[in-house]
């Protein structure tokens, strides 16, 4: 009995002994393995320079435009102009204005008195140049209709295209009437008892408003429609062209193209026809849907000036998806220049948050994006009622980054066509 259990002790023993030494050679193999991996991986990162800046400099840069675009809200402008008489009293309203959460700036109008029709186009003109989001005019009629016993005119002028700084400089004013006719003189008769002097002229001023652009219905989010589709119709395209290039390069498509004696404008236009179908009904989905939100009317001309805009961006963004793809050398590359390039947009293209409130380097690197310029176009076209035509500049400009980046295509592909 006592042998039975002694050898069973020792089986025991060898049969741990064995699976200790498996289960240890194991481990070391997997630890061995898994050593391998990851130094493996530390390697190819360390040799790839463009994913070493994407872990590093690239949540810098995002971090830094976060600061900027949240650091602090617009400070609307805000001009006053007087005549006559009012003159007198300029001076106490400026100090009251002031006090309140506006810039105060000085207009390029002189001071002299001259034709009321003529001065009232300067004012429009200092609108529509941009030197300030409202303007108020005090004229000597004022102090006329309240010694006649009547409110009195304010006559403010707001240039309206941005909702978020007219309400602001329109509070502002508002907030300071009170004070502005209680400093107003008045007339008194003699006769007058002291409680009748006392409740001579206390009618509220009236402010009446006159608008550059659009109109006191205005809503906020009327301002950040218009650059809706051309930003969404971008995004898509570029971020599903520059995928489905990529995979066209590693399953030997493009390649056995470029080596085909076919020419790359035949290419690139194959490739531009595939997916013009698909982003036009992509595109005309995301037009007519933010249409139908937005608040004012729409002619048949601004449809057709916007729906031009979008299918510019649409080529844009197709052709960077396609030099996208060539310049990454992987999948894991190629998605890399998704955040490189809209981020950016997101942030500097004047969609969101203004571009004014940024650093000058961050404003000159907003007018190599094409995002920015469409903004602007289509903020012209449906806010600022204009025609398309009158946004030549912003139209060349993304023509110019069409060819350009065109351009750089045929150069790349030239290099690729070489190594093939």
């Amino acid at each position: 009995m006592i042998r039975r259990i002694h050898s069973c002790d020792v089986t025991i023993r060898k049969i741990w002994n064995k699976l200790s030494f498996r289960l240890l050679k194991q481990s070391w193999r997997i630890e061995m393995v898994a050593r391998w991996i990851a130094w493996r991986i530390i390697r190819e990162i360390l040799r790839d320079r463009r994913t070493l800046a994407f872990f590093f400099l690239v949540p810098l840069i995002v971090m830094s435009l976060i600061y900027y675009a949240l650091q602090e809200d617009e400070t609307a402008r805000l001009g006053v102009v007087s005549r006559g008489v009012m003159r007198l009293f300029e001076a106490d309203l400026m100090l009251t204005l002031e006090e309140e959460d506006i810039e105060l700036v000085s207009l390029d109008i002189p001071d002299e008195e001259i034709d009321p029709e003529r001065l009232e186009q300067m004012i429009w003109t200092q609108l529509r140049t941009g030197q300030a989001e409202g303007i108020l005019f005090l004229g000597e009629q004022l102090l006329e209709e309240r010694f006649d016993g009547k409110r009195g005119r304010i006559d403010f002028y707001l240039e309206g295209s941005r909702p978020t700084l007219t309400a602001s400089v329109v509070e502002s004013v508002a907030s300071v009437m009170d004070d502005l006719a209680s400093s107003l003189p008045v007339v008194i008769d003699s006769s007058c008892s002291a409680f009748c002097a006392n409740s001579v002229n206390i009618k509220p001023l009236d402010l009446e408003e006159h608008y550059l652009y659009g109109s006191e219905d205005y809503r906020l989010i009327d301002f950040f429609l218009p650059v809706f589709p051309p930003f969404f119709v971008f995004f898509f395209t570029f971020l599903i062209s520059t995928i489905t290039f990529q995979r066209e390069r590693v399953r030997g498509t493009l390649e056995r193209l470029l080596i085909a004696p076919v020419s790359f404008t035949q290419i690139v236009l194959g490739y531009v026809g595939g997916f013009i179908i698909f982003s036009g009904c992509q595109a005309a989905i995301i037009l007519t849907f933010i249409l139908s939100l937005i608040g004012f009317k729409i002619t048949l001309t601004q449809i057709g000036a916007i729906a031009f805009l979008t299918f510019l961006m649409l080529l844009i963004s197709l052709v960077l998806g396609l030099l996208a793809s060539f310049l990454a050398a992987n999948e894991f590359q190629a998605l890399q220049f998704i955040p490189l390039v809209i981020l950016p947009q997101i942030f500097l293209s004047d969609m969101i948050w203004s571009i004014d409130g940024f650093p000058k380097i961050f404003q000159w690197i907003s007018l190599a994006l094409p995002l920015t310029h469409a903004n602007t176009a289509m903020r012209n076209v449906l806010l600022k009622q204009q025609n398309i035509w009158d946004s030549w500049p912003q139209l060349l400009t993304l023509s110019g980054f069409f060819f350009c980046i065109l351009l750089l295509l045929v150069l790349v592909s030239r290099r690729h066509q070489n190594a093939a």
